[in-house]
């Protein structure tokens, strides 16, 4: 029955967006100072795990400064807000800007969430019926600004803030014992550095190519942030062109943190991203290593299926991984273009884990 519905409400946002795709006349008046104008805004409904059903608006923005070819990249903002089943408040605006002919490439998100999530505690070895809820709201700014140094590669400044406020934390729970980090919330100020390679032919559905990225950010004292910390992270993915509008996409991932850091700034597995089919936060710890892979191919009209698999693991450190808490996942979903220019999906996943059946109802690909 809930399979029947999302697939209802994913035919439906997707002919809305059909609709929708024409130019609006305010649009139309800005094409006539530059051609390389967008505007796409959309009701949306969408099921994480984390969130339960949400609704609101969403849209994307895209843009190309004058004089630039169509080879080049359109810079964009995702933007939305939306009130989910548990009460939650959702806003975010993730943008990627292109400046002087992809010279220097700007991207990040503020976002502010007012949620409530399920804590299973640090590591592998915490009770199987384990879990407690806790609530939370926090302001939130993730920005890197990067020069292109060598063709595709690109480098510079990242800096990330949170603001975090807990509370209504269960009485009889670990969290309100304050013993772990970041249980009585605070703030996370990091900087640090950005290495990234990125030679895909589309960044938000990619045929061919690869990209890269390396960062280290330090976060203390210094920088503004409550907690003493470093961390570590490289995302990369690799698109192979198959026949008939097929494309396999090879994704490898892995954090390793040091120091004082809040579980919530913790390695994860899980979510609509990293391990579809496990509860994203499931599984933390300091380091973690993820592997995934996901056959994509365009069916007819706006429509197209995707199959994946992933497994990853978390430990307290990198001589702690043993395969023994490897986690497997694996499922398959539907995508319905919303943009056909930027070939931006709206996608329907199911993911399985051996304890978990997750949906997932969002815009944009895992990876």
């Amino acid at each position: 029955m809930k399979i029947r519905l999302f697939f209802i409400l994913f035919l439906m946002s997707l002919s809305l967006s059909a609709i929708t795709d024409g130019d609006s006349t305010l649009i139309k008046k800005i094409k006539k100072i530059e051609k390389n104008v967008k505007l796409l805004t959309i009701p949306i409904v969408y099921y994480t795990p984390e969130t339960k059903w949400g609704a609101g608006a969403a849209g994307v923005f895209r843009f190309k400064l004058k004089n630039e070819p169509d080879t080049f990249r359109h810079s964009n903002v995702l933007f939305s807000l939306s009130v989910t089943q548990l009460k939650q408040i959702v806003l975010g605006a993730p943008f990627q800007f292109w400046f002087k002919k992809e010279k220097y490439n700007i991207y990040g998100e503020p976002a502010y969430q007012n949620v409530n999530f399920l804590f299973y505690g640090v590591g592998n070895n915490n009770p199987p019926n384990y879990k407690e809820k806790y609530f939370t709201s926090f302001t939130r700014l993730r920005l890197a600004a990067l020069r292109k140094v060598y063709p595709h590669i690109y480098a510079g400044f990242r800096y990330i803030f949170d603001y975090t406020t807990m509370y209504n934390l269960e009485k009889h729970g670990e969290l309100i014992k304050g013993n772990i980090a970041g249980s009585n919330g605070g703030v996370v100020s990091g900087i640090g550095g950005t290495v990234k390679y990125d030679n895909r032919d589309n960044q938000f559905y990619p045929t061919r190519g690869q990209y890269v990225e390396l960062y280290a950010l330090t976060n203390s004292q210094v920088t503004g942030s409550n907690f003493r910390f470093d961390k570590y992270s490289l995302d990369v993915s690799t698109s192979i062109p198959l026949p008939f509008k097929e494309v396999l996409v090879l994704n490898a991932y892995g954090v390793i943190t040091t120091g004082d850091v809040p579980f919530y700034h913790l390695a994860m597995l899980g979510g609509e991203k990293k391990l579809r089919g496990i509860y994203e936060g499931r599984y933390r710890d300091k380091d973690c290593w993820v592997l995934q892979a996901e056959y994509r191919k365009e069916l007819f009209w706006r429509i197209g299926m995707v199959a994946f698999v992933g497994i990853g693991d978390v430990a307290p450190n990198l001589n702690s991984f043993n395969g023994k808490y490897t986690q497997f996942t694996y499922g398959g979903g539907i995508r319905g273009t919303i943009d056909k220019k930027q070939h931006l999906n709206m996608r329907l996943d199911l993911g399985v884990n051996d304890q978990h059946i997750n949906y997932y109802f969002t815009i944009g690909e895992a990876f």
